[in-house]
């Protein structure tokens, strides 16, 4: 685990912005294609193409948040770790139903999972308590309030205007590569695996 936090903390700035980017405008194109479904009478695509493709942002998303965490994992103290550990539900529910809407959809032919298979989704619930908790560790990080701000704001958003959280994010991800580019590239600096003696 130690290892994957080392990793994570290591990859640029601005790819994790980048990332965050291009989840925001999946998350925004899911929630318009489905609209658009319902509103024409067509068909969703089936469930595991959807998984592997344009909902992949439910893993990946919350997965860089984890990563823009690990940068400041000392900083946030406890608080940081407890978000950091409900923000893992995302991606691990992403990756399981992923997998069994495959094995189940793609390879078995039998439609989409059933209800009993698809309460997973209520990791997703722990996942959005993580991006509030992470949100509220970066508020108390003098280096990187804004982070807090931002995924605090994107998340209650989300609950009163469509894809709101969406544009919030994509904000978030273009701001992150635009620092990282005017800093050569770390606008904000990765910490040690091992706090100093003092």
């Amino acid at each position: 685990m130690r290892t994957l936090i080392e990793r994570l903390a290591r990859v640029p700035l601005g790819a994790v912005g980048l990332a965050i980017a291009l989840c925001s405008a999946m998350a925004a194109g899911h929630v318009l294609l489905v609209r658009h479904v319902h509103d024409t009478g067509g068909q969703e695509w089936p469930q595991w193409v959807a998984r592997l493709t344009i909902e992949s942002y439910w893993g990946l998303l919350p997965l860089a948040f984890v990563a823009l965490w690990a940068r400041r994992r000392q900083r946030t103290g406890r608080l940081g770790r407890i978000g950091a550990a409900l923000l893992a539900a995302g991606p691990v529910a992403a990756l399981l139903i992923a997998v069994a809407a495959v094995a189940w959809g793609g390879i078995l032919r039998r439609g989409d999972l059933p209800a009993s298979v698809m309460s997973l989704e209520l990791l997703f619930y722990v996942m959005m308590l993580g991006v509030l908790v992470t949100g509220i560790a970066f508020l108390l990080d003098a280096g990187v309030r804004w982070w807090g701000a931002v995924l605090i704001v994107g998340l209650l958003a989300d609950f009163v205007m469509p894809l709101a959280l969406s544009a919030v994010y994509a904000v978030f991800g273009i701001l992150l590569m635009v620092a990282a580019l005017r800093s050569g590239g770390e606008a904000v600096s990765v910490e040690p695996a091992v706090e100093p003696a003092h």
